[in-house]
């Protein structure tokens, strides 16, 4: 979820504004009249399109802007490209489109993302100024800003996501539109209007998006310096890029790749060489985009540039900037000239003991560019490029459908008999997570409230959820009812989401053989033969390493009632080595190894800093 795109003109106009709005019971139609009035009214009529150019400042990179936008249908387009890449996004008449660092482009097409997107294409095209349009007002009471007082609407267009329009009653102008995306609030702030050929239109745009505990997760700055009216619409101007992967390049005329992975405490792992360096782990994760870790950056010598947020799992975020690597290879697959994101990832996530630390993340960049293959029985991972002559066929097995909000992709699947939409993410290395708003909609929270508490989290940091098992699991036709899931937050970031049921991952997934079609939009599902066997006897407890001591983990949590507590272990304490295998060997994925998703009476044998042995038996601690 790095790059989320933002829209980056926020203002774009409707079409013609040939009567007056219909009176309410409030005063909405007096205020609205009184906005069409200030922008311009009649003059609106005689304008087919916008084009505004100017510079985009965002996560510290600022350069060139372009936006076209359709006054008439509310289609459009923004192009952007700073000192290290590219962006753009859009509405054409196939839907929405996103096309941000990675280079390449995909839909965005679930429901939330289709009704978002009426929203933002009605802001665009100023349609709030439209008479004729289809959209639910409300009058709002008027609010207090920075001392400044502002008029306030609540505006539904047919289809779309309710917006706040706040409006400054001297000028009776927008000065921001508020509205809830996924798991982002959104807000578009408009200043420096000015006259142009009778119309006045907002020189400065501001697109901020905030996660639900009201944290920044990305801001971009638009400075207009020209606009031109249209008389005609200039179709080229809107359409998507043509998506053909172009930076591509298979080494000894190979048409696939095939590369060793491997799992470690639940994590996909690959090798991958960065500008012929040896190869190093990689987590390969449909959630995530090309990162390098900042020590993994440092050490290999890489300058960065920029200064942004990005947000995860958890209320928090954490600041990146970014770098282009020249040659990313796996295997005989070489990709070109991608940008990578730099991570400062705590020590804990890269450490591996004696082994060499992991050095990033791979994601969206590659499913864009190859369908990508996880044959778990082999530990092989499988890719054959798009746009290289020979179309990669069709896999047989299990066909389930993919959709976009953002950058992950998503399926419909069914859990507890009720059915929603989940991220599929192969960066998910813990429990199915059920998000808190769907299942309280569904009837189905409270039995998963008096689950076992348990710390989890990630990019934003730790939380509190709590897991039970499961009833059942329908994803395609395949069903499952040997699972446990883990109800999150509200205040979760990404994994709290309010218009997704849920995520599914290497719980569910590494049961399967998994091979992912981005260009048909389908995740092909082979059951494994045998079928792997899944436990989840734990010992109950956390621990990570630091930088400062990486010979022991420290304990952070101790569940109640666990294994762990029971033989005494308790916060704070210094583990040193895990059934005799010392921790500097082990990694977080190691000792989680040997410590969860295990039969129930596997043993442990913790041996600590201040001498003691504590003796445990792995149990089941989730209610069934």
């Amino acid at each position: 979820m790095l790059h989320p795109v933002r829209p980056l003109l926020g203002l774009l106009l409707a079409g013609a504004l040939s009567q007056a709005l219909a009176a309410s019971a409030d005063d909405s139609a007096t205020l609205l009249d009184s906005m069409r009035q200030a922008y311009g009214a009649a003059r609106w009529n005689e304008v087919a399109a916008l084009q505004a150019t100017g510079k985009e400042t965002s996560d510290g990179l600022t350069g060139p802007w372009q936006a076209t936008v359709d006054l008439r249908t509310g289609q459009y387009a923004t192009r952007a490209r700073n000192e290290v890449f590219g962006s753009a996004g859009g509405i054409d008449a196939r839907g929405q489109w996103r096309e941000d660092a990675t280079g390449l482009i995909h839909p965005l097409d679930s429901d939330e993302a289709r009704t978002v997107a009426v929203t933002e294409s009605w802001l665009r095209r100023f349609g709030f100024l439209d008479a004729q349009s289809a959209v639910a007002y409300r009058r709002l009471p008027d609010a207090q800003d920075n001392g400044h007082t502002y008029q306030r609407v609540e505006a539904t267009p047919a289809g779309g996501r309710l917006v706040t329009l706040w409006i400054d009653p001297g000028t009776h102008r927008l000065d921001r539109a508020i509205y809830a995306t996924s798991f982002l609030v959104a807000t578009e702030r408009y200043g420096d209007y000015r006259a142009v050929d009778g119309l006045q239109l907002p020189f400065r745009i501001n697109s901020s998006r905030a996660n639900l505990a009201g944290n920044a997760d990305g801001e971009s700055d638009d400075v207009v310096e020209r606009y031109q009216l249209l008389s005609s619409v200039p179709k080229a101007e809107l359409q998507r890029p043509d998506g053909k992967v172009r930076d591509v390049s298979m080494a000894n005329g190979a048409r696939d790749a095939v590369t060793p992975m491997h799992i470690e405490g639940g994590i996909v792992l690959v090798d991958v060489s960065i500008d012929g360096r040896p190869p190093m782990p990689f987590i390969l994760d449909t959630g995530g985009h090309a990162i390098l870790t900042t020590d993994a950056a440092k050490q290999m010598g890489y300058q960065t540039q920029g200064q942004g947020v990005s947000g995860g799992s958890g209320s928090g975020t954490m600041s990146t900037s970014y770098t282009k690597v020249h040659d990313t290879a796996l295997g005989n697959a070489h990709v070109r000239d991608l940008t990578y994101s730099v991570l400062p990832y705590p020590f804990s996530f890269y450490e591996r003991g004696k082994q060499t630390p992991i050095a990033g993340i791979l994601g969206l960049e590659m499913f864009e560019r190859f369908a990508i293959t996880f044959d778990n029985d082999h530990q092989q991972l499988h890719l054959k490029p798009y746009d290289m002559g020979e179309v990669p066929p069709a896999m047989k097995g299990d066909a389930v459908a993919l959709r976009f909000t953002d950058d992950m992709p998503l399926v419909q699947a069914q859990l507890d008999g009720r059915t929603g939409m989940f991220g599929i993410d192969t960066g998910n290395a813990g429990y199915l997570l059920m998000f808190p708003q769907w299942a309280a909609r569904n009837g189905i929270a409270a039995r998963y409230e008096a689950g076992l508490p348990i710390p989890t989290g990630g990019v934003g940091g730790l939380f509190t959820a709590h897991v039970a098992h499961a009833k059942e699991l329908i994803l395609g036709t395949q069903r499952l009812d040997n699972l446990t899931a883990m109800l999150t937050r509200t205040d979760a970031g990404a994994t709290g989401n309010p218009s997704e049921a849920g995520n599914i991952g290497q719980d569910v997934l590494a049961r399967f053989n998994v091979h992912f079609d981005y260009r048909r939009q389908q995740m092909v599902l082979m059951p494994r033969n045998p079928a792997p066997v899944w436990h989840y006897g734990m010992a109950g407890f956390r621990a990570e390493k630091s930088k400062e001591q990486p010979d022991r983990f420290k304990v952070i949590n101790v569940m109640p009632g666990s294994p762990a507590q029971q033989a005494g272990l308790k916060q704070g304490d210094a583990i040193m080595a895990a059934n005799g295998k010392p921790s500097t060997d082990l990694s977080f994925g190691g000792l989680r190894e040997l410590s969860m998703h295990l039969p129930e009476g596997t043993p442990l044998t913790l041996t600590l800093a201040d001498g003691r042995e504590l003796k445990m038996k792995m149990r089941d601690l989730a209610p069934k």
